[in-house]
């Protein structure tokens, strides 16, 4: 049997009352070992992140170009599909129409020009021409590192 206390309740049928202790240190091995890891994946994968089309660059041994702006991208594929940065564009009349915009809001910044390695030149002189009509003059081609495999025969 329970003994009673003096008050005459059981001192069985009351659960004790445990003191809990909040933390006082903060344990951060667990949090920095997330972050590293969050950071090898981050580091992993912005390799991966491009801007503009999955294009075959044309390879050429020169220097790169040096540029205190950030270059706005122009891409056109195989397939003959024109994007601005990630934006697909329908036309030419679109793509100058989008440059003069950018010219308007701020000040123009140089154009690299990515195209695959099957696109016929005379669509890359066009697109250049449509660049130099919205008013810019900066204006760069983008190239795999390498030499040229058709200059080896």
């Amino acid at each position: 049997m329970m003994g009673t206390g003096a008050g005459g309740s059981s001192f069985g049928s009351w659960p004790r009352r445990t003191q809990h202790r909040g933390m006082t240190e903060i344990n951060i091995t667990a949090f920095v070992d997330v972050l590293l890891v969050l950071l090898i994946i981050f580091m992993m994968t912005s390799q991966y992140m491009q801007q503009g089309l999955d294009l075959n660059l044309p390879n050429a041994q020169a220097p790169g170009m040096q540029s205190n702006a950030d270059p706005l991208i122009v891409s056109i594929s195989i397939d003959q599909i024109l994007a601005v940065g990630d934006v697909t564009v329908e036309n030419l009349e679109d793509l100058q129409s989008i440059l003069e915009a950018e010219i308007a809001a701020n000040g123009g910044r140089p154009v690299h020009l990515k195209a695959d390695t099957k696109v016929p030149y005379g669509v890359i002189v066009g697109i250049m021409a449509r660049i130099r009509q919205a008013g810019i003059h900066d204006i760069g081609l983008m190239t795999e590192s390498g030499q040229e495999e058709w200059f080896d025969r």
